[in-house]
């Protein structure tokens, strides 16, 4: 997935750049399920700011940047944005930080460079499914599961990347995940010194370890993009795409997508952290 593609499904965090309380983010067993997520988050739909008032260059931006810790970690962010995105004219550059080499880590028949090819096929069929112009893609083949320590190196590529009239996305920096984590870190710093104002982050593992009106999730900051129904059809059929992680890695080895994620991909809205601007 992007997901938990970086590793075994009970990694958790590097040490590298993890902060103190780390281990209480822990994305093995869901805390919530799907649905009793989005009713909570159906029933704050009067304090959630859509996310084209809060931010109307999301849609407007002239370049939309996805960054993107795995393989289908584009998806799973922002696969509605990026239609939507597209659909006003904006082009849309995704990097993929890692080649998701590392999912499949435990299980027979897998090694790390046939999985690598496998994924970055699936993420082109994946993208050819949203039905929008091909976005551009850079490609950094860090270490999945190791973004952490190479943190400074994806700083530096983003920030030679980036360009101040940019939107950028990526996955939240307190999201459960090591590379998560360390790809929300990288790429807030990169923004920051190359001038772009606008950086969303969005929760993905985090719906796994937080609590309904977690106290350590900025809520405030929390903004939602509506789905048109062909575009969230369009982004369930991108996923599926995604064969390596939708089913189960081996023999009494579940698939990295699981049932919640795929629930939450069903989701008729996409949910987004609005970074403040230094």
């Amino acid at each position: 997935m992007g997901l938990v593609s970086a590793a075994p499904l009970e990694y958790q965090h590097a040490d590298a750049g993890a902060d103190a309380d780390a281990a209480s983010r822990h994305i093995d067993t869901p805390r919530h399920g799907a649905a009793a997520w989005h009713a909570w988050l159906q029933a704050q739909a009067q304090a959630l700011q859509p996310l084209t008032e809060a931010v109307p260059q999301a849609i407007a931006a002239q370049r939309l940047v996805v960054v993107a810790p795995h393989p289908d970690d584009e998806l799973l962010c922002c696969g509605l944005l990026m239609q939507a995105h597209a659909r006003r004219g904006g082009a849309v550059h995704i990097v993929g930080v890692t080649d998701g080499e590392a999912s499949h880590a435990d299980a027979p028949g897998w090694p790390p460079e046939r999985l690598a090819r496998v994924r970055q096929g699936e993420r082109l069929r994946g993208l050819q499914a949203l039905q929008m112009p091909p976005p551009a893609l850079t490609s950094l083949h860090l270490p999945d599961g190791g973004v952490a320590p190479a943190e400074s190196a994806l700083r530096e590529a983003l920030q030679r990347l980036l360009q101040p009239g940019d939107v950028v996305v990526t996955t939240w920096q307190r999201d459960g995940h090591p590379d998560h984590e360390a790809c929300g870190r990288a790429t807030l710093a990169a923004a920051h010194r190359a001038g772009v104002a606008v950086v969303l982050q969005a929760p993905v593992w985090a719906w796994h370890w937080a609590r309904l009106a977690d106290p350590a999730v900025p809520w405030a900051r929390l903004c939602r993009l509506g789905a048109h129904p062909a575009d969230l059809e369009r982004k369930q059929r991108a996923l599926r795409r995604h064969a390596s992680q939708c089913l189960p890695r081996g023999p009494g080895l579940p698939p990295v997508l699981d049932d919640a994620i795929l629930a939450r991909a069903a989701w008729p809205d996409e949910f987004f952290i609005v970074e403040p601007a230094p």
